[in-house]
């Protein structure tokens, strides 16, 4: 793998703490409750790699206007169906 040069060493530093900085739709409070729904509802039946699960606690607990943001913004996190929604998101929304 090439060594990266210190142009882009700086653009990857930039991006990181403009990510640090980001306000997301979905505050911490809702994504814990939504990661929980979704651990429930993914012990009841497998993920069948849809966001079926997302959008319905979406559709339930935040303002009709917010969802079409809030899916972005967990797509942009890489969370593309239930389970990515789990394992891509949890940590940028920083709950640990």
């Amino acid at each position: 793998m090439a060594e990266l040069t210190k142009e882009q060493k700086k653009e990857m530093l930039r991006k990181w703490r403009a990510d640090q900085k980001k306000k997301y739709l979905l505050n911490k409070t809702n994504a814990r409750k939504l990661f929980s729904y979704l651990r429930r509802e993914l012990s009841k039946a497998p993920c069948d790699h849809t966001l079926k699960n997302t959008e319905k606690w979406i559709d339930e607990h935040c303002p009709p206007e917010k969802k079409d943001g809030i899916l972005e913004e967990i797509k942009e996190m890489g969370g593309f169906c239930d389970c990515e929604v789990l394992l891509n998101c949890y940590e940028r929304y920083e709950l640990e």
